[in-house]
């Protein structure tokens, strides 16, 4: 039996790799806007020119602190200067982070569920990692979510695998402090992820234990950020990007979504990186503070966008005709699967056994950290990709449940029909839009 479980995961490992890998080299997808930057900002890197974006601006001119960042361009530039500088290398690289994503996953439902773990959990788990056409998609791009998936996949293995024991307690909390502070890097989203792992060690008052984690944490942060003040003369402990991100999503009539807005634009034009975004970060916190019922408002709205079924990965430049309606409607699909077993997985906590439930909870926080890290500054489909670990492990949770036949229908249309509801009034919000989309697949 165990033998026959062994050839199962290492298949579905192994087809996330191949799936991953096939669809690179198929699609052979140039770098665009956001992935060129990153690639730009690598390449200077091994180049000696410094973490810029243009070779020839002065770092104040230059926009590259304004990318999401450092973690990926550096990430590259380890791979360029392996290499040099092949785009290829990188799909190949991808392609073996997102099995090694498939696979922590699995062994995170372990670590999670212990007790009522089975098998069948750990492969739904897994196969919903591996056979996800949004992450697939973006294996094939010099974007941050790959990398990002797979730390935040590690960083919750390793906490968990940390408070089951399953390690010398002293080089698990460092390293899991390490992996913490490296995936905050890459995705500065992250970094509320934090605090479920704080809230647990104030729980158990194992404050040693929360002293070296703060501690790492802190020192993985420091050499970029001491970079950083030498550099601009400001304290930037990741990316300055805030401000500007915060004005584009919070102004009147702003729709939650990242959009052109001219004002953020010209204080960048006009002021630099730094002080643009600094005065936009002001602007930003006056709309917030004198319009609050606004700022709720658009902060609803990406709610809604988050958990919309009608955000569907597809609308990229390197898909079109087929292709692109095919990548549609199978991410529209995969949404509902992965959001409506997730949230199902989600409310069957309370059926676990007390020491699973007690995990099962921490894990949940974590999810929602994601979201909440979002959601008051910008929404696109892409940023819920960084949920996708936690939401597979409870969708593997609740489909084991379903076939052991251990589950009525009713929370399971209860969590539809709430979901369903969202994504219409997403829909009837953002009508014209969608009708122009619908164009271009015709």
């Amino acid at each position: 039996m165990e033998d026959k479980q062994n050839q199962i995961i290492t298949a579905i490992v192994l087809s996330s790799f191949i799936l991953a890998l096939a669809y690179s080299f198929y699609f052979k997808i140039d770098s665009a806007v956001d992935a060129a930057a990153y690639d730009k900002i690598a390449w200077n890197l091994v180049q000696g020119n410094g973490y810029k974006e243009s070779a020839d601006l002065p770092f104040d001119k230059d926009i590259a602190i304004l990318r999401v960042g450092p973690g990926y361009e550096f990430f590259l530039a380890g791979i360029y200067y392996v290499f040099g500088h092949y785009i290829w290398i990188v799909w190949i690289i991808h392609a073996l982070l997102s099995a090694a994503s498939t696979y922590l996953a699995f062994l995170l439902s372990k670590e999670i569920f212990k007790k009522s773990w089975s098998f069948f959990i750990g492969a739904a788990t897994a196969s919903f990692m591996a056979f996800s056409p949004d992450l697939i998609t973006m294996s094939g791009m010099l974007m941050t979510e790959t990398l990002g998936v797979f730390l935040i996949a590690l960083s919750a293995y390793l906490f968990f695998k940390h408070i089951n024991g399953s390690a010398s307690r002293l080089f698990s909390i460092i390293l899991t402090a390490f992996i913490f502070g490296l995936t905050i890097l890459t995705r500065t989203t992250a970094a509320l992820m934090v605090l479920p792992v704080f809230y647990y060690y104030f729980s158990k008052k194992n404050w040693k234990e929360l002293a070296v984690f703060i501690f790492v944490l802190a020192a993985v942060f420091t050499p970029w950020t001491v970079r950083n003040y030498k550099t601009y003369g400001v304290f930037i402990p990741t990316t300055n990007v805030l401000g500007y991100d915060l004005l584009v999503g919070n102004h009147s009539g702003a729709t939650g979504e990242l959009e052109p807005y001219a004002p953020a634009e010209n204080y960048l034009s006009e002021k630099g990186s730094i002080l643009g975004s600094q005065l936009a970060l002001k602007d930003a916190l006056i709309f917030i503070v004198s319009r609050p019922l606004e700022f709720l408002k658009i902060i609803f709205y990406r709610i809604f966008i988050y958990f919309s079924f009608a955000r569907p990965t597809g609308f990229w430049f390197h898909l079109e005709g087929a292709s692109r309606a095919l990548t549609l409607a199978l991410s529209a699909l995969y949404s509902i699967l992965l959001f409506v077993l997730g949230f199902l997985g989600i409310y069957k906590i309370k059926e676990l056994l007390p020491e699973d439930k007690e995990r099962a909870k921490f894990l949940f926080w974590m999810l929602l950290m994601m979201p909440l890290s979002v959601v008051w500054i910008i929404v696109e489909t892409r940023y819920r990709f960084l949920a996708y670990p936690f939401f597979a492990v409870f969708s593997g949770y609740s489909l084991a449940s379903l076939f052991n036949k251990k589950n009525s229908f009713k929370p399971i249309l209860m969590i539809f029909g709430i979901l369903f509801l969202n994504s219409v009034f997403d829909v009837w919000r953002n009508s014209e839009r969608i009708i122009e989309r619908i164009m271009e697949l015709l």
